[in-house]
């Protein structure tokens, strides 16, 4: 499996349906595959090889998605930073894996006199936004526009596809290397699950470094649909695109949902359109799930359950489980193909105790699992030979 492999073929089954929408903006599947060919021939010439990473720090946009589809194409891996992260943070990130490029759109050009002094590995940095481009940067449609198309690497299976930092909640955020086996086979368990299809019309109002939204990029691509972005989330903004652009499907995390659900504009807009709300990330409080369900009795809810690691799908609920039954929810979690999930119990106290939690196992029964954390060393880093997984197959 390779991620240029989701594009192919979104070109060869959809070339002139729409691939990204965003402010105004619009192109075809075809367009877009020439124009990340040619970015990918740009990132060539500013040094990279296969395997360097190339990070981006940005509000989501088109040419994020462009990021990393070129990326992947040029052999590359993709370093998504988040962008809630201090500069402190997002310089560890950085410089942890030794990226050698940095993508940055307006709201994040204003940290880099800041930062720079702080990045031990950034060569270039290109500038991505919509504004003037600043002083020391590389203008991205410059870069697009003086670079010929090329051949894809062919980058795929076990070879690293991007590096992706977990929270940090006990300690430095650690890197997950994911490889391209592991983010396609991700793909294919959630166009089977939501039922993605090149009519589908998909929202990034999530986060686009973050998994969660990542989850269904490659699934929007394999499926040959459409990716609607809007930058960040706004709750007038998400629902008048939502009835603009008659978005069929969106992922929303629960805090997100609690904003359209309590600001009373619901009722203000067409969200008709909508086949499939998913939601994730976090706990969804019922309250708040109930509320709006029953403000958008069209809207089919369901839940993904996941991790960094896992790549990150591992469970899911889907809407005709969202059954309110006397007060008491009918939940059932639909485990992801290609995976096993056991619930280990654990006894409390002496061996006599019956009072035991549980904690979720799985088991990938193909590579869906993470090839690992980044090395502590960056020595150890460089060295590092991908083709082994640093994972035990099907362990748990």
């Amino acid at each position: 499996m390779y991620i240029s492999q989701t594009l192919r073929r979104a070109v060869q089954l959809n070339g002139q349906g729409t691939a990204t929408v965003f402010a105004g903006r619009r192109q075809t599947w075809r367009e877009f595959e020439d124009r990340i060919a040619c970015l990918a021939n740009g990132l060539l010439s500013l040094g990279i090889n296969a395997g360097d990473r190339v990070a981006i720090l940005a509000l989501n946009s088109d040419r994020y998605l462009e990021y990393f589809y070129a990326v992947s194409w040029a052999g590359a891996a993709v370093n998504p930073v988040n962008i809630r992260l201090a500069p402190p943070e997002i310089a560890y990130t950085l410089n942890d894996s030794g990226s050698k490029v940095l993508f940055v759109d307006d709201t994040f050009a204003a940290l880099l006199p800041s930062l720079q002094p702080q990045l031990e590995s950034i060569k270039h940095v290109v500038f991505m936004g919509e504004g003037e481009c600043p002083q020391g940067c590389i203008d991205y449609e410059s870069l697009v526009a003086n670079a010929d198309r090329i051949r894809d690497a062919n980058a795929g299976g076990d070879d690293l596809a991007g590096l992706f930092y977990t929270g940090g909640t006990t300690g430095r955020s650690k890197g997950v290397m994911l490889s391209h086996d592991n983010l396609v086979f991700n793909a294919l368990n959630v166009v089977a699950e939501m039922g993605y299809d090149s009519d589908t019309i998909y929202m990034h109002a999530g986060p686009m470094f973050h998994l969660a939204d990542m989850a269904s990029t490659f699934a929007v691509t394999l499926a040959a649909g459409t990716h609607g972005i809007v930058p960040r989330f706004d709750v007038d903004e998400v629902l008048a695109f939502i009835e603009q652009e008659k978005v069929t499907n969106t992922l929303l995390v629960p805090t997100m949902v609690n904003l359209l659900a309590s600001s009373g504009r619901i009722a203000n807009y067409d969200v008709s359109s909508i086949k499939r709300m998913l939601y994730g990330a976090s706990p969804m409080p019922e309250a708040v799930l109930i509320s709006a369900m029953e403000q958008m009795p069209t809207v089919s809810f369901a839940q993904g359950y996941g991790q960094t690691e896992a790549s990150p799908i591992i469970t899911s609920l889907g809407p005709e489980h969202h059954i309110w039954v006397w007060r008491w929810w009918c939940l059932m979690k639909m485990i992801r193909w290609y995976l096993k999930v056991r619930l280990a119990k654990y006894v409390r106290g002496d061996q006599t105790s019956c009072w035991v939690t549980g904690e979720w196992n799985q088991q990938p029964l193909i590579p869906c699992a993470m090839v690992g954390y980044i090395p502590a060393t960056l020595a150890t880093w460089t060295r590092m030979d991908l083709s082994s997984s640093l994972i035990e197959p099907r362990t748990w």
